[in-house]
């Protein structure tokens, strides 16, 4: 898009950095400001004097999903800018409580952990770790709360496609006349997104079942044939179709193999087989292990391939005798 500036800012995540956009049309736009770091807005200030313009100056921001490295930064864009902020309405709870909602997932995910079998002082460690990065955001008010089919016109009309399965509230943009998608997250080049167990937007006692729900996610954006991509991290993706393909085939030889480690006759936790898949699995990536092996399991139950047992309030993954099961994922 000619009229689309792309902007990597710098976090402090393993990630890496991340894609800011810039729209200069009816106004300045700022898509996934970053993360709330000095480093970040430096960044950005620097960009946008580039193009003689100021954070003061900017008129929209535009969110793609509420992860910290994505949206961090906007807070302190409308403290000084006054800008419009536009999300997903259901990440709108979220960005405006960032931390409120870190502590409800804690809240949630402790009892959930135990129950896949995770020990008790792992538990604590995983649920622990992340609360230093929580300063690398800001709280925000979505002040333009955004649905399936909505259009922001930023210059470009932008269609809203409702993509959840990385995370809830995620949006990919379609500039439709431009055939090209700012992504976010939901489409990487290189990069094959951790659909992340979360909480239901409103619910504080309710998982999302994020693999399946990405995967249809996934399909949607697929049937849209849009040629050109631009997402969240790395280089613009020239053929969109290749990347969603290369995934939605990732996670179908991922299952295969998960399903591989399901015992017939010896009931394994999640976290048992999550051991058995990532043995080296460092503490800060285990939540993401369980969010992966968690989201292969609800696959293969939907697929009547896997029963759970549960015992002493420990759920165990053991394989269905259905004959016949589907093992295909088209």
């Amino acid at each position: 898009m000619d009229t689309l500036e792309r902007v990597p800012i710098a976090t402090p995540f393993s990630v890496g950095r991340v894609n800011c956009y810039l729209f200069t049309e009816e106004g300045l736009t700022v898509v996934d400001p970053g993360p709330a770091t000095n480093e970040s807005y430096e960044e950005l200030r620097t960009a946008l004097a580039r193009i003689d313009s100021r954070i003061a100056d900017v008129d929209r921001v535009l969110i793609t999903h509420p992860h910290m490295d994505h949206f961090g930064l906007a807070g302190r864009i409308v403290e000084e800018s006054g800008a419009r902020v536009f999300a997903h309405e259901d990440a709108a709870a979220q960005l405006s409580d960032p931390i409120g909602y870190f502590e409800t997932e804690q809240r949630f995910f402790e009892p959930f952990l135990l129950s896949m079998g995770m020990p008790a002082d792992t538990v604590d460690t995983v649920l622990e770790l992340p609360e230093p990065y929580t300063n690398y955001q800001d709280p925000v008010t979505v002040t333009d709360e955004l649905a399936e089919g909505n259009v922001v016109d930023i210059g470009v009309d932008l269609e809203c496609i409702s993509t959840p399965g990385h995370a809830p509230g995620s949006i990919c943009y379609n500039a439709v006349a431009e055939d090209a998608m700012l992504t976010g997250d939901h489409v990487l080049p290189e990069i094959t997104p951790n659909p992340l167990l979360t909480l239901v937007p409103g619910t504080d006692d309710e998982r999302t079942r994020s693999l399946p729900t990405y995967l249809e996610s996934l399909r949607t954006v697929l049937a849209m044939d849009v040629s050109v991509g631009y997402g969240g991290h790395g280089d613009p993706m020239p053929d969109l179709q290749v990347p969603i393909r290369e995934t939605i085939s990732h996670h179908q030889d991922r299952k295969e193999r998960i399903a591989g480690l399901v015992a017939d006759d010896e009931p394994a936790t999640a976290y048992e087989l999550m051991k058995t898949m990532f043995p080296d699995l460092p503490a800060t990536e285990m939540f993401p292990g369980m969010s992966e092996v968690i989201g292969h399991l609800d696959l293969l139950e939907d697929e009547d391939r896997v029963a759970i047992e549960e015992s002493d309030g420990v759920k165990r993954y053991v394989l269905e005798t259905t004959d016949d099961v589907p093992r295909s994922d088209e």
